[in-house]
């Protein structure tokens, strides 16, 4: 973990602080590239497949190959995190931004109690994060899709935001 978010986190951001001085664009273009990290690392997680990894060699070597991939998603995500909310700074104004982030975090509350309250498996991730280890029947579940798709969509509406405010820019 000191690795990841000690080491490496700290090369990587700084590397991108260095580049975004002369291109402010990058780190935020670099964000919505990324498409969910957070949604993979929740994945990883929680279905199963990073349970056991065979081909790494031994037991051992799986468990710490399936928690590498597991935090460098969590760098991944941290810096899709970071290059957001640049572009929110670069494309609004002070107010909108409080604005956004107020009614992100108002929003985010209200669909996490409703999903928590309606959910068939209220304490688990239900069909959206099927277990994979116990077979691929989980990737026929509409859910899964959806919220993949969700996911991936709004870094295409963040992108084409994004660059619709940048062309406009004098």
């Amino acid at each position: 973990m000191v690795l990841f978010f000690g080491l490496i986190w700290i090369l990587l951001f700084s590397q991108l602080a260095h580049l975004s001085r002369e291109h402010s664009w990058l780190f935020p273009v670099l964000a919505i590239g990324l498409g969910a990290p957070r949604w993979a690392q929740i994945f990883w997680g929680v279905s199963g497949i990073g349970t056991s990894l065979p081909w790494a060699g031994s037991p051992v070597a799986g468990a710490l190959v399936s928690r590498a991939l597991w935090l460098w998603l969590g760098v991944l995500d941290a810096l899709q995190g970071t290059g957001v909310g640049m572009m929110l700074l670069q494309t609004t104004t002070r107010f909108h931004n409080n604005f956004a982030l107020v009614a992100a975090q108002v929003l985010g509350s209200l669909a996490t109690a409703v999903g928590r309250a309606s959910a068939p498996d209220a304490v688990g991730p239900g069909p959206v994060f099927p277990n994979l280890a116990l077979g691929l029947e989980g990737l026929a579940n509409g859910w899964f899709w959806v919220c993949l798709l969700m996911q991936l969509g709004i870094c295409v509406l963040f992108g084409t935001f994004f660059r619709k405010e940048q062309l406009s820019k004098p």
